[in-house]
Parts: C-alpha cells; structure tokens; sequence
C-alpha cells in the first residue's frame, strides 16, 4: 500500500464512506499501527468540525432509487474494489480539500459577521453610554436648579419676615448676653408678636472651623427646646437671621451655640425676652 493509498483508505474511514472490505482493512490497519491509529483520530477530528460546521438538509426523495439504479450498473466486487483504490488517492484527496475549503470560507463568514456584529454592538452601547451621560448631566442640573430655586424662596421669606419685624412698632428689642466663648461678639434679639417672628442680629462672631457653623435654640415658656436654623456669617462675623416659632407659642430664651460637625459646642450668646423688654420706636 501506498502512503497515498493509506492516506486515502484512513480518510474515507474516518468520513464513513468506504465499503465493508475497504472498512476491515482500515480497522485492522488502525488496530496494529500505532501510527495509522493517530492519523484516523486526526481525521475524526476534522470530520467532526465539518459536521458542526455543515447546516443539516433534508435528503432528496429521488436519492435512493438514484443509489440503486447505480449499483446495478456497476462492475463486481472485486473491479469496483479494484478501480476505487487506483482512484481514491487523488479522489480522497480532492473530495478532502474541498470540504476543507468550504467549511474554512465558512468560518471566515462567520468570524466576519462576528466582527461585524460586535462593531455594531459596540457603537449601540457607546451611544447609550453618551445618553444615559446626557440623561445623567440634565439630572444633575435640574436637581441644581430645584436646589437654587428652594434657596432662593426661603431667603425671599427671610427677608419678608426681616422687614415685617423691623417695620412693626411694637417690636421688642434685647441685648444678647455674651458668655466666655464669645471673644467680643454681641448682638440684638427682635421680637414681633404680631408677627410671630424674630429677627437676630449678631456682629463680629469668632470664625470656627471648617464644617462648622452657628446655631439657634429658642426655648418657649414650658422649657420646651425647638431649633431656630443654623447660619454661617460673613468674613466679619456678621449676620442678620430670621427666626420663627410654630404656633403661637413665644420664645422666652434664646441660645446661639457653635455647633461642629458633631454635637453642639458652647453656648456664644444667650437672651431672656421679658415683656418689659425694650420697645423699638
């Protein structure tokens, strides 16, 4: 036997195709040659990628009268065993490298397509990273916006609540007490009952440290505590801070406390607010 002849014998093995005498011949060879036995895995390999690689097709109705007819018309076993192997080397060969062929153009198309695909992917998912980005920078913009324009209604109403108090004749007017930690800080406390606010006016505040900031507890007559705001004044330590008290209740005390990012830190100015307490004219 040839090497072509071998070649092609574990070939058509491998694909199926020889006839039973062909067959036996090619299990005997794989069975006593080591490496006879190592090509026929070879090609089982290659068989089974053309396999998955080949889309399955319903076979033609007329395909087996076409098989019979044939058979008929071919020579006995012995010449037609005969005239196979003079012909399957270059038959085996070229049937071979055919499907080779096709079924690498067909995996080219498919690593194309791949390619493709994800390209496309590619640039849809970079699209909707750059929308979502947009979506992100607008909502960020809008918080800002509802942000400015709270800030901008409550310092609208502190400023009305800062006029009606200043314009109300019968405001009353105490002096803040400093304590220790004041480090010649002062003020005044107004008092409007008409309007049921206040207004503090604080000057040269001691500057605290960062993330720190001033605030104002105001106690009603039952002792009870409520928060009046916190506030950061100017570079000067100056500031004017509108105060309200739910309900009709009235403030009796106020406390002005530095507070740190923590708790409260010492009181910096206090006041009692009497009735005989100064009346601004």
């Amino acid at each position: 036997m040839t090497p072509e002849e071998r070649e092609a014998l574990l070939a058509g093995f491998a694909l199926g195709t020889l006839s039973d005498p062909d067959a036996r011949d090619a299990d005997y060879l794989v069975r006593t040659d080591a490496a006879a036995a190592r090509e026929y895995e070879a090609y089982r390999d290659l068989a089974d990628m053309i396999a998955l690689s080949v889309p399955l097709r319903r076979a033609d109705p007329d395909l087996r009268d076409r098989v019979i007819h044939a058979a008929r018309r071919t020579p006995g076993p012995w010449r037609q065993r005969h005239h196979w192997r003079r012909f399957l080397p270059a038959a085996g060969l070229a049937a071979a490298l055919a499907i080779v062929s096709i079924w690498a153009i067909s995996l080219q198309s498919t690593i194309g397509d791949l390619r493709a695909d994800q390209a496309a992917l590619a640039a849809i998912v970079e699209a909707d990273a750059k929308r979502l980005d947009a979506l992100g920078q607008v909502s960020v913009d809008a918080e800002q916006a509802q942000n400015l324009g709270v800030r901008l209604e409550t310092a609208l109403k502190d400023q009305q609540v800062i006029l009606a108090v200043q314009s109300d004749p019968e405001t009353r007017r105490i002096r803040l007490e400093p304590t220790a930690a004041a480090h010649g800080a002062h003020g005044s406390y107004l008092w409007s009952d008409v309007n049921a606010a206040g207004v503090l006016l604080v000057y040269d505040l001691p500057p605290l440290p960062l993330g720190s900031a001033y605030k104002v507890w105001l106690e009603d007559p039952s002792s009870r505590q409520v928060y009046g705001g916190t506030f950061t004044p100017d570079p000067q330590g100056d500031a004017t801070v509108a105060l309200t008290m739910e309900g009709e209740r009235e403030p009796v005390r106020l406390y002005l406390v530095a507070s740190g990012p923590g708790d409260d830190g010492p009181v910096v100015l206090q006041a009692t607010l009497t009735r005989d307490s100064t009346v601004i004219r």
